[in-house]
């Protein structure tokens, strides 16, 4: 078997190579390429990169670099906070289906032998189709890892005095419980939240609160609209 080439088209990927002088064309989800150039050459496309319409095997754009090494760092202080667990099973679910991956020591994804770097593309490799890897892919505890980076977040979050806020980590819960953004400023939210929680002391959390959201929009992630 000889002349492997993978080609990658606007509807599909084939790969075509020569078997007993005849030549074989099939059409492959991104999956099965990755399956079938491991038993022909002995090595994963995730492991030599993106083989191409030449057949060549060339190194990954500097953009996909990026974005993936983006998508590593922005794990590794979930996996730096205890967060998160090297070997840690995450599960999602795809059209019905669910997929699992591993998170690695580095803050990539192993889907069954494929490596990812970021959750966004382990979660669009696993379905087949592009998926946000931050709000499906879930822990044990059924915690998404967008919810894990807002616990963190608020952790990390210091007051005027340079202390840590229990206010701003309830705050945070209660976003997450009611499945709302704990960046969004909303008053009847924030009245909700009072009630809730049962806060006594109204006019010093909601100034610890105005600090996050300012605190937020600062480290850009959310839009300074309609605020100073």
């Amino acid at each position: 078997m000889s002349g492997v080439t993978v080609k990658q088209e606007p509807d599909g990927t084939s790969l075509e190579f020569d078997s007993g002088g005849i030549t074989v064309s099939v059409r492959l989800t991104p999956k099965q390429v990755d399956q079938l150039v491991t038993k022909l050459v002995g090595r994963s496309e995730g492991e030599v990169g993106r083989l191409v319409d030449s057949g060549r095997v060339l190194k990954q754009t500097e953009r996909t670099r990026a974005a993936t090494n983006k998508g590593i760092a922005a794990v590794l202080p979930l996996l730096d906070a205890g967060m998160l667990r090297a070997g840690e099973t995450l599960t999602m679910r795809s059209e019905g289906e669910e997929h699992s991956a591993v998170v690695r020591g580095d803050g990539s994804f192993d889907i069954d032998g494929h490596v990812e770097g970021s959750p966004t593309e382990a979660a669009t490799y696993a379905a087949q189709a592009p998926r946000s890897g931050w709000r499906i892919w879930k822990n044990a505890a059924g915690e998404t890892l967008e919810e894990l980076r807002w616990r963190l977040r608020a952790s990390d979050f210091r007051d005027t005095g340079g202390e840590a806020s229990k206010t701003v980590e309830e705050w945070v819960d209660f976003c997450i419980r009611k499945r709302l953004k704990p960046n969004n400023d909303r008053p009847g939210t924030v009245a909700a939240f009072f009630s809730d929680t049962g806060v006594e002391d109204t006019g010093n959390a909601r100034a610890v609160l105005d600090q996050w959201f300012r605190w937020c929009i600062n480290q850009k992630w959310t839009r300074a609209v309609g605020r100073a």
